[in-house]
């Protein structure tokens, strides 16, 4: 595994679609030493907003299990609107189908969780 410093990811902007609290401050502990300029979703509306509202969004993390509108509708409407925006699928329901299911509609990465940090860096620099 690389050290941080090889994980500076100054001017790209991630777009971290989770509901759950836990996540979002492994997300933010991880993420805020790479430089890169972090944006929070905590359900599928508020995600497709921030997408709309911001252009420069490089990579999604977006969490499968959300409330309201799902992970794999935000999937869904974001491969309508924009095709080469990197989208990282995560979740901790792991349920026979579902890796296979988000790369049919489009995703790029699937990770589970627990979230290894070499694991999410690492498919974070892939596919920036």
């Amino acid at each position: 595994m690389g050290t941080l410093n090889d994980f500076d990811f100054t001017g790209k902007v991630i777009l971290i679609v989770e509901d759950t609290e836990t996540s979002n401050r492994f997300y933010n502990a991880a993420l805020s030493r790479t430089k890169a300029k972090l944006l929070w979703a905590l359900d599928g509306e508020e995600a497709l907003n921030k997408l709309k509202d911001n252009s420069d969004i490089d990579v999604v993390l977006l969490d499968l299990n959300l409330p309201g509108i799902s992970g794999f509708d935000v999937l869904k409407n974001i491969r309508k609107t924009n095709k080469d925006l990197s989208v990282i699928v995560q979740t901790a329901y792991v349920l026979s189908g579902e890796e296979a299911a988000c790369y049919e509609l489009g995703a790029n990465d699937f990770i589970t969780k627990p979230i290894m940090l070499d694991q999410l860096l690492s498919s974070l620099k892939k596919h920036f």
